[in-house]
């Protein structure tokens, strides 16, 4: 899902703080056991001075069992050892007692640890890594704004990212690429063949471009470490795997509202062709509105629509109507003296073939939307256009159900509807819309009416629901 292009060039330069320091702290924590972190535990939440003899009972254990990692957390500055004495360094406790929150049960890297770990750099430094102006009264919401506001702006950003290591992008497609956006630490470092350090320093680079996050989780008597996405990031992503929908697999079944991709934009030259030979009644004043049954049986069978049946004979007359007011739409022809009368520009269009009709007709301007159920505040081009975007999720060409389609939409008609990072309390998300009867009723209009007559999607019924597939027309139109 992720590619990485050249287009952005990168401003995180490791060496504008200390990163060193930061690189041996994080491979101490990297090799914790169950009771290096007990001891750092017991470190962090006494006062900057502690006897050793002390920490031993409270940890109940031998004071030389405490000597290996008291020797560790000295060498990465937390402590000082004087005689029975540990001196803790009140600026290293901070970023400990941020670091470990990593191995807490329920921690997940979201927008409120992404804040603390931008905290372990100097201030002055993040308004030149991430291009933001240093008037800015909060730093923090300038960069969710700028580059993790919506999934829009977050995935240009990730595509954007220029990393000159090709095992930095490596990383990031296995991450995003993985069935649960997770991957071991151990399976990346024997897959890149990477030191202990160099990995360190990559996912330093990772997570101050907000794209993937070491964490812990405890499997009996050891913590395995994971690399992630940031926490809403892949709740997204998994919102999406999980509503992906399913392809019908008994095709069989399913009844096509019309068996030709470009059935539409071929019955209106079919009809152009019959009205310039002998213009035919489509006066809806002698028949309640609608178009003269006598007309959808002289039509019918011109269009391979059998009227077999009281329902077949509705559909025809719905469809046909449809066509009929389409092509007066699009200005092909007209009502003269209550029959259809061809433009001289039905010529034009019956020289072309499907694919430009199709084309022609998508993109004409007084092409619309003609569907009664939908309200008419919502039916405006923009809503349209969004609705028809929804289409890209099935672009694999199954055939899916359009209960199924609905439930996965992701669509922004308004500032109410659009997927966007929000604050609740302490928590951030990515707000997923909910769309009421009306705004459902336009998404399914958009594609069964608008999408399927410019053959980019064809419809149908199988056991009474409703179905769609994408067109091999509308895969190569919506993938340009």
């Amino acid at each position: 899902m992720l590619e990485l292009s050249s287009v952005r060039k990168n401003k995180v330069n490791l060496a504008d703080y200390n990163f060193q320091l930061d690189i041996d702290s994080r491979i101490l924590l990297s090799d914790f056991s169950l009771f290096d972190l007990d001891v750092i535990e017991e470190i962090l939440f006494n006062p900057l001075k502690i006897s050793v003899k002390k920490l031993s009972r409270t940890l109940d254990c031998q004071e030389s069992k405490l000597g290996p990692i008291l020797q560790k957390l000295s060498k990465v500055g937390l402590v000082q050892v004087q005689d029975d004495t540990l001196l803790v360094d009140k600026e290293r406790r901070k970023y400990f007692e941020f670091q470990i929150s990593r191995f807490e049960e329920k921690f997940t890297p979201n927008m409120e640890f992404l804040q603390g770990h931008l905290k372990q750099v100097p201030i002055h430094i993040l308004p030149t890594w991430y291009a933001i102006p240093r008037s800015s009264n909060n730093i923090f919401e300038s960069i969710i704004e700028k580059y993790l506001l919506t999934p829009q702006i977050y995935q240009r950003y990730l595509m954007e990212l220029n990393f000159t290591d090709p095992t930095m992008s490596g990383i990031m497609r296995d991450i995003f690429s993985s069935p649960e956006f997770r991957i071991s630490s151990s399976d990346l470092i024997a897959k890149y063949n990477l030191a202990r350090s160099d990995f360190e320093q990559i996912m330093l680079q990772l997570e101050f471009h907000f794209a993937c996050f070491v964490t812990y989780s405890r499997e009996d008597d050891h913590w395995n470490e994971w690399v992630t996405p940031i926490h809403e990031w892949r709740e997204y992503l998994l919102f999406l795997q999980t509503t992906e929908t399913p392809v019908l697999q008994a095709t069989e079944s399913i009844c096509r509202h019309r068996e030709n991709d470009f059935a539409f934009v071929e019955d209106i030259g079919t009809l152009l062709s019959l009205a310039k030979k002998k213009p035919f009644s489509i006066d809806r004043q002698q028949n309640n509105g609608s178009i003269p049954i006598s007309t959808i049986r002289l039509l019918a069978p011109h269009c391979h629509i059998l009227i077999d049946t009281p329902e077949k004979i509705a559909f025809a007359e719905n469809y046909l109507s449809r066509v009929i007011d389409k092509l007066i739409l699009i200005k092909l022809a007209e009502p003269v003296n209550g029959r259809l009368s061809p433009f001289d520009s039905a010529d034009e269009w019956l020289e072309m073939n499907p694919e430009n009709r199709a084309l022609h007709l998508y993109r004409h301007s007084l092409n619309r939307l003609i569907n009664n159920t939908v309200a008419p505040n919502l039916c405006t081009e923009r809503n349209l256009r969004e609705a028809e975007k929804s289409i890209k999720r099935v672009l694999h060409g199954g055939w899916v159900l359009f209960d199924d389609f609905i439930r996965g939409a992701v669509v922004s008609f308004n500032e109410g509807s659009t997927v966007v990072l929000k604050k609740n309390g302490k928590h951030w998300k990515y707000v997923l819309p909910q769309y009421n009867d009306d705004e459902k009723n336009l998404i399914k209009a958009a594609i069964f009416d608008s999408l399927f007559e410019c053959g980019i999607v064809a419809t149908g019924t199988i056991n009474g629901q409703d179905c769609l597939a994408v067109t091999a027309f509308g895969q190569y139109f919506l993938e340009e």
